[in-house]
Protein backbone atom coordinates (compact mmCIF):
# COMPACT_ATOMS: atom_id res chain seq x y z
CA UNK A 1 0.00 0.00 0.00
CA UNK A 2 1.69 3.32 -1.22
CA UNK A 3 1.68 6.32 1.34
CA UNK A 4 -1.21 9.30 0.81
CA UNK A 5 0.59 12.77 0.94
CA UNK A 6 -1.92 15.31 1.78
CA UNK A 7 -2.45 18.76 1.68
CA UNK A 8 -3.87 21.04 4.94
CA UNK A 9 -6.10 23.31 3.24
CA UNK A 10 -7.59 24.94 6.56
CA UNK A 11 -7.08 24.47 10.41
CA UNK A 12 -9.30 25.11 12.81
CA UNK A 13 -8.67 25.58 16.60
CA UNK A 14 -11.95 26.21 18.70
CA UNK A 15 -12.32 25.20 22.34
CA UNK A 16 -15.82 23.46 23.79
CA UNK A 17 -16.28 23.43 26.89
CA UNK A 18 -12.74 24.34 27.99
CA UNK A 19 -11.74 21.89 25.80
CA UNK A 20 -9.24 22.37 22.88
CA UNK A 21 -10.17 20.52 19.90
CA UNK A 22 -8.21 21.10 16.43
CA UNK A 23 -10.09 20.46 12.78
CA UNK A 24 -8.58 20.29 9.35
CA UNK A 25 -9.61 20.07 6.49
CA UNK A 26 -7.47 18.65 3.49
CA UNK A 27 -7.11 16.90 0.44
CA UNK A 28 -4.72 14.18 -1.17
CA UNK A 29 -1.87 16.49 -3.17
CA UNK A 30 -2.65 13.92 -6.22
CA UNK A 31 -6.68 14.30 -6.42
CA UNK A 32 -7.74 17.79 -6.14
CA UNK A 33 -11.43 16.56 -6.10
CA UNK A 34 -11.40 14.69 -3.15
CA UNK A 35 -11.38 16.36 0.43
CA UNK A 36 -12.02 15.54 4.15
CA UNK A 37 -11.28 16.42 7.78
CA UNK A 38 -9.91 15.08 10.95
CA UNK A 39 -10.44 16.43 14.54
CA UNK A 40 -7.96 15.68 17.55
CA UNK A 41 -10.80 14.86 19.74
CA UNK A 42 -14.47 12.90 19.36
CA UNK A 43 -17.31 13.32 21.16
CA UNK A 44 -19.12 10.11 22.98
CA UNK A 45 -23.27 10.38 23.55
CA UNK A 46 -24.04 9.30 27.45
CA UNK A 47 -25.41 6.79 25.58
CA UNK A 48 -22.95 4.95 24.29
CA UNK A 49 -19.73 3.30 25.07
CA UNK A 50 -17.89 3.93 21.40
CA UNK A 51 -16.90 8.08 20.23
CA UNK A 52 -18.35 9.36 17.46
CA UNK A 53 -15.37 9.06 14.84
CA UNK A 54 -16.30 10.78 11.32
CA UNK A 55 -14.69 9.25 8.52
CA UNK A 56 -16.27 10.69 5.07
CA UNK A 57 -14.66 12.22 2.11
CA UNK A 58 -16.51 14.75 0.01
CA UNK A 59 -16.48 15.66 -3.51
CA UNK A 60 -15.82 19.54 -2.83
CA UNK A 61 -14.30 21.66 -0.13
CA UNK A 62 -17.73 22.85 0.47
CA UNK A 63 -19.49 19.96 1.82
CA UNK A 64 -16.09 18.72 3.41
CA UNK A 65 -16.19 22.46 5.51
CA UNK A 66 -20.18 22.21 5.89
CA UNK A 67 -19.77 18.90 7.38
CA UNK A 68 -16.77 19.36 9.76
CA UNK A 69 -19.04 22.82 11.30
CA UNK A 70 -21.82 20.47 11.64
CA UNK A 71 -19.60 18.07 13.48
CA UNK A 72 -18.16 20.73 16.20
CA UNK A 73 -21.55 21.84 16.32
CA UNK A 74 -22.84 18.39 17.31
CA UNK A 75 -19.96 18.45 19.62
CA UNK A 76 -20.90 21.26 21.26
CA UNK A 77 -24.56 19.86 21.95
CA UNK A 78 -23.33 16.71 23.15
CA UNK A 79 -20.98 18.12 25.40
CA UNK A 80 -24.27 20.18 26.34
CA UNK A 81 -26.38 17.23 27.13
CA UNK A 82 -23.72 15.26 29.36
CA UNK A 83 -21.46 13.96 26.86
CA UNK A 84 -17.64 13.11 27.02
CA UNK A 85 -14.78 13.84 25.16
CA UNK A 86 -12.39 11.03 23.84
CA UNK A 87 -8.71 11.27 22.47
CA UNK A 88 -8.41 11.25 18.70
CA UNK A 89 -5.55 11.96 16.53
CA UNK A 90 -2.29 13.93 18.22
CA UNK A 91 -1.58 16.75 15.70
Amino acid sequence: MSAIIYTVLKEFFVEIHGHPVKARIMSPINDENTFTFQVSSYFKNSSEKDANIPASTFTSYANAERHLLGYLEAFQNTLDLGGDVAQGVNF
